[in-house]
């Protein structure tokens, strides 16, 4: 029993640390553009970011591009910043612009309310991953 937990919190760490290997968000950033912190609800961060400026960079709009899953629950409260959502995971990409800056945020969730900021980065929609 003791040894599945430890497994479990030993992959759990592990996928933490993939999440930022990549170093666009380093661990000590405690808060982000607007003051958005990791953790925090998808609409309350949106909030935030409108109220100091930023963007939302409209996506999909000439692309055929067809909202599946949370993307539908997402576009219908017009989050329609969404670049895409994963279907394993419940990971979804937002983008947001402020002066010709670019931000890319990241959440977590299966449902619009239980959705979390999981990160962000100041990357553009075109940019390669």
């Amino acid at each position: 029993m003791k040894a599945s937990i430890l497994l479990s919190v030993a992959l759990y760490c592990m996928g933490i640390s993939a999440t930022f290997a990549d170093g666009s968000q380093a661990p000590n950033d405690k808060r982000g553009p607007a003051g958005i912190v990791v953790g925090e609800r998808l609409a309350a961060a949106k909030s935030k970011l409108v109220k100091q400026g930023w963007k939302p960079t409209r996506m999909h709009t000439s692309d055929g591009y067809e909202y599946s899953g949370v993307e539908k629950e997402l576009a219908a409260r017009k989050f329609f910043e969404l670049d895409s959502c994963s279907f394993d995971s419940s990971r979804c990409i937002l983008y947001y612009s402020k002066k010709g800056t670019c931000l890319r945020v990241d959440t977590i969730g299966e449902q619009f309310n239980d959705m979390r900021l999981t990160r962000w980065t100041h990357e553009c929609p075109d940019s390669p991953q």
